[in-house]
């Protein structure tokens, strides 16, 4: 997960200005540690400040997200939730009972992806891997027979 730090760095280095707001809602963006909402988001920085609003919000989504800095995951559920972004190429690891999104930092399709890219003569530019499932902490409450698996069956 990227610093504010590595963040600012992002910003500079593609040429965009580092207005106020900017950095406020890069300070935001440093409070979270895990998946989050637009919702969320824009809560968290209406109480950080007030003086942001909501059209040039959603416009910094935008800009973080074609940068980066921000990825968005597409739920089964149809919702979509943000991260904060990392470095070099990667996919996740969903759980589908809390909502914890974990990094796979190898892609271990790659030669795979090549060869049908060449084979249909496609020209690429990325490709993503989603993968859920059960986090090890679900499982174990599932196994000791408490509630809250929203209807993932084990085994």
């Amino acid at each position: 997960m990227y610093t504010f730090d590595e963040m600012l760095s992002v910003l500079n280095n593609s040429g965009y200005r580092l207005t106020d707001q900017r950095l406020s809602l890069l300070r935001v963006l440093e409070t979270f540690s895990g998946s989050f909402s637009a919702l969320d988001f824009e809560k968290k920085a209406n109480e950080m400040d007030p003086s942001i609003g909501r059209a040039t919000m959603f416009r910094a989504i935008d800009l973080f997200l074609e940068r980066g800095i921000l990825e968005k995951i597409h739920r089964e559920n149809g919702d979509d939730v943000y991260i904060v972004g990392s470095k070099g190429h990667h996919h996740h690891l969903i759980c589908r009972v809390c909502g914890e999104i974990r990094d796979i930092d190898a892609c271990p399709f790659e030669e795979e992806i090549e060869m049908i890219i060449e084979k249909e003569g496609f020209a690429r530019t990325l490709h993503r891997i989603e993968i859920e499932g059960v986090c090890r902490n679900c499982q174990r409450v599932v196994e000791e027979g408490e509630s809250g698996t929203h209807g993932v069956k084990m085994g």
